[in-house]
C-alpha cells in the first residue's frame, strides 16, 4: 500500500471516528431508555388442567380464572395515549401448551380490514393480533406469531433486538378466530416443544400484545415502545410473563421426509421430456433448550418462488435476496456484523447450490445453530453434486457471537469453499463487534475480514466502521469501508473491489397528530440527505452522490415520495447496456430527479406511480414505473407491474419493457394458489411460475409447481411440472 493511501486511509478512519464520537456524547433523552425491570408491565400465566377446545369462543371455565389484561396504548397516531377499542388479553398454560387469548372489541365491526388469509399474510394491510415471546427474557431475541380476525397465521424468529427478523421459520401452533357485532376474538394454543427455553423450574418471559387496526391506520401495545420502533424491534420494552412452571421445552425431535415426481424438458439442449422421481429428508433436533441441529439429504427447492426478472442499466452485478427457507432460517446468526449489506458480503447462502441462478443439485448438509449461555453458534456444511462444467463442491461456514455489556456483541466468522478440483478453494475469515448503548439509540459496529485464494495475495482484505444513532426525530448514520483489490468471497458478494467507501446519512422526522391542521392529512414527512464517495487506490474520485429525499406518508397510509440525486463517475473501464449499447470510458457529472405516490394498499383497489428522469451519462433516460393491485376479496388478489426505460445517448438509443403479473387466491388459511408471469424484452422471453400450496397437516404440504420460460420469437420452450410432498412426524 502506497505511503498516500496509508495516509488517506487514516484520514478517514479518523473521520469516521469523530462521527461516532459526536454521536457518544449527543444528549439522548430519558425516555428512549427501556424501562428497568422494576418498571415493566407484569402478565401472569393461571395453570388449568381443563381441556380447552380452540374455537374462538372463551366458554370454558378456565379463560374466567386468569387475570385480564388491557390499557392498550397507541404507538401511533396518538403516542401515549389510550387506543381508541379496547383490546383484552388472557393467558392459561398446561404442562403442553401455551394459550393466549385476546376479545378484540370494535364498535364498528365493518371496519375491520382482512386481505390476506394466507400463510405469512402481509402485516402491512390487515387488522391483526399479536404476540412477542422472549423466552430467555434476554431483550434481544424471540419468537413473533400473529393472527388476523378470521385466522390467518404469521410468524418469524427475532435476533438481535429485531435487526434481523428471520420470517421464513414457521413453527407449529395453532389458532382460531371468530368475528362477531363487537369486533372479533383469538384463541392461540402455543405448544411449549415448538419454542426455545431454559429448562429452569420457573420461568419469566419478556412479552408484547399488540393490535393493529389498519381502518384508523393505528398501532397498540400492552407494553408501550418509543414510536421509532417496529414490533419486531421492540423487544427490549417488552412486558413480563411470569407465572410458568414445571414445563419442558420437549426433545422437539422432528423428521420431514418428502417424495417427489415430476417431468420436465430443456428445449435448448434439444432432449425429450425426462421424467424424475426423488424424495430427501430433513431431520431438526434440539440438542439443548438453545441449540439445534438441522439434518438434510438431498435437498430440494423446487417449490420456492422463481426470482424477478431484472434488467440491469448499472455496472455493478444484480443482486437476489435468498428465497429458500433452509438457508433462511436462523440466517441472522450467520450475518457478519457491519459487513451485511449489499456493498460486501462475507456469506451470501445463494452462492451455495445456484449457479448463474441454476440450481446445481445438493448431496445433503449440516447445520448447528442456536444459543449456548451468552454465545451464539452457527455451523454449516453442504455438499453439492458435480453438474456438467460444475464440480462437486463442500460449502462450509462457522460463526461465534457472544454477548457482552448488556446488549452488544462481538464475534468471529469462517468460511471454506472446496471443490473436488485440485487447487479450487476459498477460504474467509474476520471478527466484528457491535455496541449498542442507550438501549439501541447507538450504535457502533466495526469489521475486518480476509480472504484466502490460491492465485491471489496481498490486498485480500475488507474493513469497516459504522456507527449511528437515532431517536424518534432524528438518525445519523456514518460509515467507511475499504475493500481490498484481491478481496474475493467466493461465499459471498462484492460490487467492487480495491475502492474505499465513505458513507452518511442525516434524517429527520416530523410526526403530526390528527388534531393539527396538516395532521389531518399527514402522518409523519421524513427528509433525508445521504452522501457517498468512492475513491480509487490513488486517492481520486471514482463516484460521487448526494442525495436529498422527502417521504409524505399520509393519515390512511398512502405515500409521497420526491428525491434528487446529483451523481458523478469516472469509468475507468467502459460497460455494456442492454442490446451491445456501450458507455465508454470517461468522467460524467449529472443529475436526475424522482417522483412517486402510492396509494393506501388496504383497499380493494391500489396503484403507485413512480416518474425517474434526468441526465444519464453522455445521455437522458426517463423512467416510468406502474402498478396496480386488485383484491376482489380476501381470497383473490391481482397484481401488474410494468416499468419501461427510454435511454437515449449520442450513439445509441434503445428501450426496456418489464412486465409482472401475479395471481393469488387463498381457498382458506391451509390452501392456495399462486401464479407469477414476468417478461422483459432484453431476454425477450416470457417466464411463468404457479405454485398450488396445501398444509394438510402442521408443517406438511403437497406442492404442485408448474415452471415454464418460453422464447417469445422462438419455438423453444423449457418446462417443468414438479409434484412435492412433505410430511411431518414429531417426537
Amino acid at each position: 500500500m502506497s505511503d498516500k493511501r496509508k495516509s488517506f486511509s487514516f484520514l478517514h478512519v479518523l473521520h469516521a471516528g469523530s462521527v461516532l464520537i459526536a454521536a457518544i456524547l449527543w444528549p439522548g433523552p430519558a425516555w428512549s431508555q427501556a424501562p428497568p425491570a422494576g418498571a415493566k408491565k407484569v402478565a401472569v400465566a393461571a395453570f388449568t388442567d381443563q381441556k380447552i377446545t380452540l374455537d374462538g369462543q372463551l366458554d370454558e371455565p378456565a379463560w374466567q380464572t386468569p387475570e385480564v389484561y388491557s390499557g392498550f396504548l397507541q404507538q401511533d397516531p396518538k403516542e401515549g395515549e389510550p387506543a381508541s377499542e379496547v383490546t383484552e388479553v388472557r393467558v392459561l398454560y398446561n404442562h403442553e401448551y401455551l394459550y393466549v387469548a385476546a376479545i378484540c372489541h370494535d364498535r364498528a365491526p365493518q371496519r375491520i380490514v382482512i386481505n390476506d388469509i394466507s400463510r405469512d399474510f402481509d402485516t402491512i394491510n390487515e387488522d391483526y393480533f399479536a404476540v412477542v415471546l422472549d423466552t430467555f427474557n434476554d431483550d434481544r431475541n424471540g419468537y413473533y406469531l400473529a393472527t388476523t380476525a378470521v385466522g390467518g397465521q404469521k410468524d418469524s424468529q427475532i435476533f438481535d433486538e429485531g435487526r434481523n427478523n428471520n420470517i421464513s421459520w414457521d413453527g407449529v401452533w395453532f389458532v382460531e378466530t371468530r368475528k362477531g357485532e363487537n369486533g372479533y376474538t383469538v384463541e392461540m394454543a402455543i405448544p411449549f416443544k415448538t419454542l426455545r427455553f431454559s429448562r429452569e423450574r420457573e420461568q419469566v418471559w419478556g412479552v408484547h400484545f399488540y393490535r393493529r387496526m389498519r381502518g384508523r391506520n393505528e398501532s397498540t401495545y400492552w407494553s408501550l415502545p418509543p414510536r421509532r420502533y417496529s414490533l419486531t424491534r421492540a423487544i427490549p420494552f417488552a412486558g413480563e410473563l411470569q407465572g410458568i412452571a414445571n414445563v419442558e421445552p420437549g426433545r422437539n425431535l422432528q423428521v420431514k421426509p418428502y417424495g417427489l415426481a415430476g417431468v420436465k424438458r430443456i428445449a435448448s439442449r434439444g432432449t425429450d421430456a425426462e421424467r424424475e422421481i426423488d424424495g430427501g429428508l430433513d431431520i431438526k433436533y434440539g440438542l439443548t433448550s438453545g441449540l439445534t441441529l438441522d439434518l438434510t439429504v438431498n435437498t430440494d427447492f423446487s417449490h420456492v418462488e422463481a426470482d424477478s426478472q431484472v434488467v440491469n442499466l448499472t455496472r455493478f452485478p444484480t443482486f437476489f435476496q435468498e428465497k429458500r427457507e433452509f438457508f433462511l432460517e436462523n440466517a441472522g446468526i450467520f450475518q457478519f456484523g457491519a459487513l451485511s449489506n449489499q456493498e460486501a458480503l462475507l456469506f451470501h447462502s445463494r452462492t451455495i447450490g445456484l449457479v448463474g441462478g441454476q440450481p446445481i443439485p445438493i448431496l445433503g448438509g449440516a447445520r448447528l445453530s442456536g444459543r449456548a449461555g451468552r454465545n451464539y453458534l452457527g455451523l454449516l456444511n453442504m455438499q453439492t453434486r458435480s453438474e456438467e462444467a460444475v464440480p462437486a463442491t463442500n460449502f462450509t461456514v462457522a460463526r461465534v457471537r457472544r454477548d457482552i455489556l448488556g446488549s452488544s456483541n462481538v464475534g468471529g466468522i469462517f468460511l471454506n469453499r472446496q471443490s473436488r478440483m485440485t487447487g479450487d478453494h476459498n477460504r474467509a475469515f474476520g471478527a466484528d463487534s457491535n455496541f449498542i448503548f442507550f438501549q439501541t439509540d447507538l450504535r457502533l459496529s466495526a469489521a475486518l475480514a480476509r480472504t484466502i485464494t490460491p492465485s491471489r495475495s496481498d490486498g485480500d482484505q475488507i474493513g469497516k466502521v459504522e456507527g449511528q444513532y437515532q431517536n424518534d426525530w432524528m438518525r445519523v448514520q456514518s460509515s467507511y469501508l475499504d475493500i481490498g483489490r484481491n478481496f474475493n468471497p467466493e461465499m459471498g458478494f462484492v460490487r467492487r473491489r480495491d475502492r474505499r467507501v465513505i458513507h452518511n446519512e442525516l434524517e429527520g422526522t416530523a410526526w403530526f397528530t390528527p388534531e393539527t391542521r396538516l395532521g389531518t392529512l399527514v402522518r409523519t414527512a421524513t427528509f433525508t440527505v445521504a452522501n457517498e464517495h468512492v475513491l480509487l487506490p490513488d486517492g481520486r474520485t471514482e463516484s460521487k452522490l448526494l442525495r436529498p429525499n422527502l417521504l409524505v406518508t399520509f393519515h390512511d397510509g398512502s405515500t409521497f415520495r420526491g428525491q434528487s440525486s446529483r451523481y458523478f463517475d469516472r469509468l475507468l473501464n467502459g460497460f455494456g447496456l442492454p442490446f451491445g449499447v456501450i458507455v465508454p470510458a470517461g468522467d460524467y457529472q449529472y443529475n436526475r430527479y424522482n417522483l412517486t405516490y402510492s396509494s393506501n394498499s388496504s383497499k380493494p383497489f391500489s396503484a403507485s406511480y413512480q416518474y425517474n428522469w434526468g441526465k444519464f451519462y453522455s445521455g437522458t433516460r426517463s423512467e416510468q414505473t406502474v402498478t396496480f393491485q386488485v383484491r376482489h376479496n380476501y381470497r383473490l388478489t391481482l397484481s401488474a407491474d410494468y416499468l419501461r426505460n427510454s435511454v437515449t445517448l449520442p450513439y445509441a438509443r434503445f428501450h426496456t419493457d418489464e412486465v409482472a403479473l401475479r395471481a393469488d387466491y387463498s381457498f382458506n388459511p391451509k390452501m392456495y394458489l399462486n401464479a407469477f408471469i414476468q417478461y422483459n424484452n432484453e431476454t425477450d422471453q416470457v417466464s411463468s411460475n404457479i405454485r398450488y400450496r396445501l398444509i394438510h397437516r402442521p408443517l406438511s404440504d403437497i406442492y404442485v409447481v408448474y415452471n415454464d420460460i418460453r422464447a417469445r420469437r422462438r419455438e423453444l420452450t423449457d418446462w417443468s411440472v414438479t409434484l412435492k410432498y412433505t410430511r411431518l412426524f414429531s417426537f
